[in-house]
């Protein structure tokens, strides 16, 4: 493993912010497995209550002009991404209190008034089925030294809030394993595609392309960054590494019109090998972008540490 961390030197390019909000619940509501990943449709409608037609640059990115573009990346997700933990069953009552925490990516960050405007008007919708209403109590940024600075109570009632940015070189720096193996947990089901069948237990090698096409189509569409020319490389050195599921479970987290489960995978993955560390970067920012079906909306989210 190299003693330093190694990663495409345009990424000092791409910055992003994280803000947390802390939600005083004003109403209880029963919040089930999927009520926090379901916050899709509910949060489009509350930006098109308080930003207009302007909430689509938020929601529905527009695809490249560049043909190249098109063919090498994925359609554009979101430029945020919702950070979601809990995903157990468990009644709120008045008075609790519930997190939630966005990433915003390159331009995006600069969106964070607006955030705290569609937040607050969740409130005032409810979190699922008219219930679970709440008021904003406190919202922080993280900063760049990996401590979260709270904004003063004039933001709770809308003056404006500047982002705190960090840059994605100098998060790599921060959050470097020190040493082999790693250990890649999935705490938000994991949700992959491919061929119209879902991969229940996917091998790394299975894996990895998709954490590697989010990624570099995240930097390219909200920081303007190729961050790999050539992906052969970096999908031969993830064939390479030595992978085991040390713990798997699936997890289904909605019901179709049809009444059919829809889930994705739970579980940690352990992960070593010479070439791993010419893969940790796109690993890393996984962990800030997660991957999957429904990621922008805390589904396929994941955390790295040494084993």
């Amino acid at each position: 493993m190299s003693h330093y961390p190694v990663y495409p030197a345009c990424l000092n390019q791409g910055e992003f912010t994280v803000v947390r909000f802390a939600l005083d619940l004003l109403t209880g509501c029963r919040l089930e497995p999927g009520t926090l990943l379901g916050l899709r449709q509910p949060l489009r409608q509350a930006a098109a209550e308080v930003l207009g037609k302007c909430a689509l640059r938020l929601f529905d990115a527009p695809l490249s002009a560049d043909q190249w573009s098109l063919r090498r990346h994925q359609k554009p997700a979101p430029g945020f991404v919702l950070h979601v933990t809990r995903h157990e069953s468990v009644e709120m009552m008045e008075g609790d209190r519930l997190e939630l925490e966005f990433l915003l990516l390159g331009l995006t960050a600069q969106s964070i008034d607006d955030f705290v405007a569609i937040v607050r008007q969740l409130g005032t919708r409810g979190l699922a089925r008219g219930e679970g209403h709440f008021e904003i109590a406190e919202i922080k940024v993280l900063g760049s030294a990996v401590a979260w600075q709270r904004f003063g109570s004039a933001a709770l009632h809308g003056a404006v809030v500047a982002p705190r940015l960090i840059r994605l070189d100098h998060w790599l720096d921060d959050n470097w394993p020190t040493k082999m193996p790693v250990l890649l947990e999935f705490v938000t089901p994991l949700r992959l595609v491919t061929a119209d069948r879902v991969l229940r237990r996917p091998r790394f090698d299975q894996l990895f392309p998709f954490l590697l096409r989010r990624v570099t189509s995240m930097l390219h569409a909200y920081c303007a960054i190729e961050a790999v020319d050539d992906p052969a490389p970096l999908l031969q050195a993830a064939r390479n590494c030595r992978s085991i599921w040390s713990s798997i479970d699936w997890l289904d987290w909605r019901e179709t019109d049809r009444q059919e489960g829809v889930g994705g995978l739970l579980g940690t993955l352990r992960l070593d090998g010479p070439e791993l560390d010419t893969i940790l970067w796109v690993l890393l920012l996984a962990t800030l972008f997660g991957a999957g079906k429904g990621a922008a909306y805390g589904a396929g989210h994941c955390r790295l540490q040494v084993a």
